[in-house]
């Protein structure tokens, strides 16, 4: 698949990115040899690119310049010489933060409020950006983005290849809540063995890894806070040679972090993992992110998308994939989609587009129960054939693994508001 162009308004983007890293004091030098700390570097995380991606631009716009054609290139002659960008204080990246959630700023004028240096108000962005902080540069002024761009619309997708014979395996799984008392950890882990079994080196999550903090949540969980939720998942997840885990993250659960702070709770879960040691799970992004299964025999391609949507579930379980589906408009459908949410396991196929609900690694929890909601506890490990003459997705066999219940009520204890809850132990045996 090829790769799409740049429009005008990412292109311009990317030069206001690059000329306030150089108002900053960020060195413009190196570009060709990706110089640590260069301006280009600091504009990529600014904007969540990679580093080589807007080098690429960058000499492409050169050559466009040279040619004397109509170009973005940045304005070299911004950068002042002898500028430094110190490292900050946490205390002042902390106080940026705070007034950047409360109105957007520029260098400039973050510069003037806090008695810093341009150089010194760049280096706390960019400092709040490796925390997890969500910060946006939109125009010449920076702020904290309490909603985030949906991935596919943000960058190239992941790609992944099939096997000689035209097959691919995948596990799929999704709403596992970690933090929250009903979390099934025990399914998890032995998902992530039939995951191994059969051979799987791609795992897809459909979101809500974490289960967050609301109101109507607050005595279903049993840790508190985006750090620790994310760290208990990063020291519980199972961890199998030979497996990457690739996530999605919802607006819901933790997309409540995101909502409220301003933070990009999948990069700060990855984050989370990288410092556990971690180099298997990996953020999709936001609410729908597409994967282009690529065949290896032809290099024909088609998109995939693993999604996190919205809305309640339907009492039919197919009307919620259907009418997602429905409302995609012609050449954009993908070929396959994974969905969660809904806690539900439910393949089917619907305009050519074959979908899969991914269950949820979470029992019933009081709230979906006063929404007379069932859980699907389980996930799959899906197989599917592509035609290597037009890339195709003609064979799509989802084995469903569900896990019941081998009794009702494990006591008078089961169902908790304030302390551990005594789960009912789960199987593939059957009730």
């Amino acid at each position: 698949m090829p790769t799409p162009p740049i429009n005008e308004n990412e292109s311009r983007r990317r030069k206001e990115a690059i000329e306030a890293a150089l108002r900053g004091g960020a060195n413009p030098f190196n570009v060709d040899m990706g110089g640590r700390g260069s301006a280009v570097q600091v504009a990529a995380r600014m904007l969540g690119i990679h580093d080589a991606t807007l080098t690429n631009w960058v000499r492409r716009q050169r050559q466009l310049a040279e040619a004397g054609k109509p170009n973005f290139e940045p304005d070299w002659s911004l950068f002042r010489s002898g500028a430094v960008a110190a490292q900050p204080r946490e205390d002042l990246a902390a106080k940026v933060a705070a007034a950047l959630r409360t109105a957007p700023a520029s260098l400039e004028e973050l510069s003037s409020r806090f008695g810093i240096t341009a150089a010194q108000a760049l280096s706390a962005v960019e400092t709040l950006r490796s925390t997890g902080v969500s910060v946006m540069l939109v125009g010449e002024r920076f702020e904290v983005a309490r909603q985030h761009q949906p991935a596919w619309t943000a960058g190239e997708p992941l790609r992944i290849y099939t096997d000689a014979n035209n097959r691919l395996v995948f596990g799929a799984i999704g709403d596992n809540h970690a933090g929250s008392k009903y979390s099934r950890w025990d399914v998890v882990d032995d998902l992530y063995d039939r995951f191994a079994a059969a051979g799987v080196e791609h795992v897809f999550h459909t979101g809500n890894w974490i289960d967050g903090e609301a109101r109507f949540n607050k005595y279903d969980i049993d840790t508190a806070g985006l750090d620790n939720q994310c760290r208990e998942l990063a020291n519980r997840w199972p961890e199998r040679e030979g497996i990457s885990t690739y996530a999605v993250w919802g607006d819901d659960h933790e997309g409540w972090y995101a909502q409220r702070e301003g933070v990009d709770v999948g990069r700060y879960c990855q984050s989370t993992f990288r410092q556990a040691g971690r180099e298997d799970w990996h953020d999709l992004g936001f609410m729908e992110a597409h994967v282009e299964i690529v065949n290896a025999n032809t290099g024909k391609s088609v998109i995939m998308a693993v999604v996190h949507p919205g809305g309640g579930t339907a009492y039919a379980l197919s009307y919620r994939p259907q009418k997602i589906i429905e409302s995609l408009e012609g050449g954009t459908k993908p070929a396959i989609i994974l969905l969660g949410h809904y806690h539900k396991l439910d393949p089917g196929l619907v305009r050519n587009v074959w979908y899969l609900q991914t269950g949820c690694c979470q029992d019933q929890t009081p709230f979906m129960r006063k929404k007379s909601i069932e859980a699907h506890v389980g996930g799959a490990i899906v197989e599917i054939e592509q035609d290597p003459a037009t890339g195709a997705i003609i064979g799509f066999n989802p084995g469903m693994i569900r896990y019941f219940n081998r009794g009702y009520y494990a006591g008078r204890d089961q169902w908790s508001h304030h302390g551990p809850v005594a789960q009912v132990p789960r199987s593939v045996g059957g009730v």
